[in-house]
């Protein structure tokens, strides 16, 4: 029994130590990469951004939880949805579009995964018109912009969600030991989601990865997108384009560009493919669409640092204000 003891001492012990370095280094995986990769970002480059934020958030989160028709209240007819990089929360492009327009923006809340069919649902089911929306953001991510064009039903009806109910602190247990797992798997480089690349320059106010660009492998989805994918994207973006028009909204569709195609230009290794999938969708006749990538670029190119968040998928407060300028100039040239 002693030597049973032993042995599993000489198995335990190790795994306990590894452990309890994880538990304390863990606080310092912050963002989305930090948290998928288990990259030490430290918390200061956060503390560093936030400094900068708006005091105050005038984007207006709003899940549909009715079939009634959309009431605004004392907000604007401005609405957005979108994806991850719509729910950014005060350091959003909304919150900052908001400022400059001087009024509340609605940001719908998708209840499916892709939000492009929530909003098809939302106007099939007469929930928004142009009596509470006469302008509508619908943002997306480059990577999944193809993907989630060509994978429409212009015949969806609005969905309520569903109340999900579970044992929150079963979860966070089991979130807990997956990451530890993650953790371990990761350091022998296994199954990485995230790549790394060098920087021709310092892009990043970071003592350690200032010339370092971390980000997701999904990124590199365009290498799988056929030119068929691309023009039936192209056919439904119009078709898409249309359903708002005929409620008499106007819609812009907004891509998200992928942090990997921002900084492709400024990598040390020049062989690196470069993804051009989206760049038609920006000549598309009565289309309204803005493409993020080479306003962001430009930024990059002219020294900003920080575009992108070094620890994480998505753009930074520097890139939102571009953007809601961007955005507040386009709403301006429609009369709005």
């Amino acid at each position: 029994m002693k030597k049973f003891i032993i042995k599993s001492l000489f198995y335990i012990v190790p795994f306990i130590c590894v452990y309890g370095v994880y538990r304390i280094v863990d606080k310092d995986t912050i963002g989305d990469l930090g948290r998928l990769g288990k990259i030490f970002f430290e918390k200061e480059y956060v503390q560093y951004l936030e400094k900068n934020y708006l005091k105050d958030n005038l984007t207006i989160d709003t899940l549909i939880i009715s079939y009634e028709k959309l009431q605004t209240g004392d907000s604007s007819s401005v609405c957005t949805i979108g994806d991850s990089f719509s729910s950014l929360g005060i350091f959003g492009y909304q919150n900052y579009l908001a400022h400059l327009l001087g009024f509340k923006i609605i940001n719908i809340l998708k209840v499916d995964d892709n939000q492009l069919n929530t909003a098809i649902a939302l106007i099939n089911s007469k929930i928004i018109d142009n009596s509470n929306c006469r302008i509508f953001i619908l943002s997306n991510v480059d990577r999944l912009a193809i993907n989630r064009l060509t994978d429409i039903n212009f015949e969806l009806l609005y969905k309520k969600p569903l109340k999900i109910d579970d044992n929150q602190s079963k979860k966070n247990i089991n979130n807990s030991l997956n990451d530890f797992f993650s953790f371990i798997r990761l350091k022998f480089n296994y199954d990485n989601p995230i790549s790394k690349h060098s920087l021709k320059q310092e892009y990043f106010t970071h003592s350690r990865f200032s010339k370092i660009l971390f980000n997701y492998k999904n990124d590199m989805n365009f290498l799988n997108t056929s030119k068929n994918d691309i023009a039936k994207a192209k056919e439904n973006l119009i078709l898409l384009n249309k359903k708002f028009s005929e409620k008499g909204i106007k819609l812009i569709f907004l891509i998200a560009a992928d942090k990997y195609d921002v900084y492709r230009p400024f990598m040390v290794d020049d062989s690196l493919p470069i993804d051009t999938t989206t760049d038609e969708l920006s000549n598309i006749p009565d289309v309204f669409v803005i493409n993020t990538k080479p306003m962001l670029q430009e930024m990059v190119q002219n020294g900003e640092k920080d575009v992108y968040m070094l620890n994480d998928t998505h753009w930074s407060y520097k890139a939102s204000e571009a953007v809601a300028r961007k955005l507040a100039q386009a709403i301006d040239s429609l009369g709005f």
